[in-house]
């Protein structure tokens, strides 16, 4: 989102000229003047204390960033959360099917004779390396997925340290 001003110049005998024509007026048209501009002002969702002077443009500015910027990353934090959620139960459900695969594969892998005597090929080959791979795939699963729930758990409780402090 971008803001955008157009400005026009102005001299210094047309700012000087505003300058008297605003001290001539009487202080309750300054007054209306201020009060209407509250109105357009908070119709445009400003919040009356800016109004009021109690912050200036900038430090609204900044401040507004700053509550954005938290916000921006209180709903990385929970997407990261749900991301993570989500690749562990993918991990888990492969390491099932891998699992699955080396169970079939191993009782395969002693009826291999008649495998040949069909097909007239020996699998035994192709088997040992589908058997070697799957079981390297099964090794290293548990351990990916202890690291990814040990990071899941981190970032929970980092979102709970950071609720309690009023963070999100």
């Amino acid at each position: 989102m971008s803001a955008r001003m157009e400005t026009e110049p102005v001299s210094w005998n047309q700012t000087e000229r505003g300058n008297r024509e605003s001290k001539e007026k009487a202080l309750s048209e300054i007054e209306v003047e201020d009060f209407m501009r509250g109105v357009e002002s908070e119709k445009r969702g400003a919040p009356l204390r800016d109004l009021c002077g109690s912050e200036t443009d900038s430090e609204h500015r900044a401040r507004q960033l700053d509550e954005r910027s938290a916000q921006e990353q209180w709903h990385s934090r929970f997407a990261r959360c749900e991301q993570m959620r989500t690749e562990i139960k993918r991990g888990r459900e492969l390491l099932q099917q891998v699992q699955t695969e080396l169970e079939t594969l191993r009782s395969r892998l002693d009826e291999w004779t008649g495998y040949e005597t069909v097909c007239g090929k020996n699998p035994l080959s192709d088997y040992m390396q589908t058997i070697a791979a799957k079981e390297r795939i099964e090794q290293y699963l548990p351990v990916w997925l202890k690291r990814r729930e040990e990071e899941l758990h981190s970032l929970n409780r980092e979102i709970e340290r950071g609720a309690h402090q009023g963070g999100g």
